[in-house]
């Protein structure tokens, strides 16, 4: 029993595409993952009673259309939902491998199909039973980071049933090659970006706390309040407005009185960077000239 990894072919950005993971949260999504996938082939080994091997194909983001044309019929699919998460995520298995499982279960030599063929109902449950246990595994996995419930809703043969994303979505995509005795294929899961977005973001902080490096990003966000706070900005008090013309202007003579609009008892408006921002009394303080503020500019 092992698990193998490889390198992984870089995939270029798609602006085209704002809903996928970032190069941080798909690392720590894909680390998450090669534990889950260590659990997974430690319990098949043992509920199989067989040696067997996990292999890293590949974690990627690709469009949903392509992910369910990489499926063959009839498959072997568990739709599931992650409560609380939105929408359903699936796992997938090679029929061939599904088949082989089952022999192993019932205490055959585990011997695959020779041919893809969908499942009869007795081999549906057993794989169920299968999927479900696996299902926990991934539930023990991310609870460490986050609380969820992993929950099988369907076993479905069809992919174009399963509908998790819609047509153009992305879906991030694990893929495992998996041997049992002299049988090969995969085992595939499957999320939809509204589905893996907060657990990429639950791994993401996860990994921080490990690395000890949370600590740093609070303080670096601290010092950069404090210096937001401490940046000086102009303020001014706008007694009144009024208009004149420009003949009424040429006439003006020291002694003049010009009346504003607004009345003595009304707030007056104050300016934080030439911008209107609250309303003010006005008033002394301590010998001073100075405002007191009423209320947002806007605001009752």
């Amino acid at each position: 029993m092992g698990l193998v990894h490889e390198q992984q072919a870089t995939r270029p950005y798609d602006f085209q595409r704002p809903h996928q993971l970032s190069r941080a949260q798909l690392d720590a999504v894909t680390g998450t993952q090669a534990t889950f996938w260590r659990g997974v082939a430690n319990f098949l080994s043992a509920y199989l009673r067989t040696p067997m091997q996990l292999q890293q194909l590949v974690v990627h983001q690709i469009p949903y259309e392509e992910m369910l044309q990489s499926i063959r019929m009839p498959a072997v699919i568990s739709v599931f939902k992650t409560s609380p998460l939105p929408a359903t995520a699936l796992l997938e298995c090679s029929p061939a491998i599904a088949i082989a499982m089952i022999d192993r279960a019932l205490g055959g030599q585990g011997i695959g199909a020779t041919a893809a063929r969908r499942l009869s109902e007795i081999e549906q449950t057993i794989m169920k039973r299968i999927f479900e246990r696996i299902l926990g595994l991934y539930g023990d996995v991310w609870n460490a980071m986050m609380a969820v419930e992993p929950k099988l809703i369907a076993m479905e043969h069809n992919p174009a049933f399963t509908q998790i994303a819609g047509e153009g979505d992305l879906v991030l995509v694990s893929r495992q090659q998996i041997t049992i005795d002299s049988n090969r294929g995969q085992l595939m899961l499957a999320w939809p970006y509204s589905n893996v977005a907060p657990l990429a973001e639950a791994a993401v902080r996860a990994q921080l706390v490990r690395d000890g490096s949370l600590a740093n990003v609070v303080v670096k966000r601290d010092q950069m309040k404090k210096h937001v706070e401490s940046v000086a900005i102009h303020g001014s008090v706008l007694l009144g407005k009024t208009e004149l013309s420009l003949g009424e202007f040429d006439q003006l003579k020291v002694g003049d009185a010009i009346v504003l609009k607004n009345r003595y008892d009304q707030p007056l408006t104050m300016r934080l960077s030439n911008r209107d921002k609250f309303l003010v009394l006005p008033g002394r303080s301590r010998g001073r000239l100075a405002v007191r503020v009423i209320s947002r500019k806007g605001e009752d």
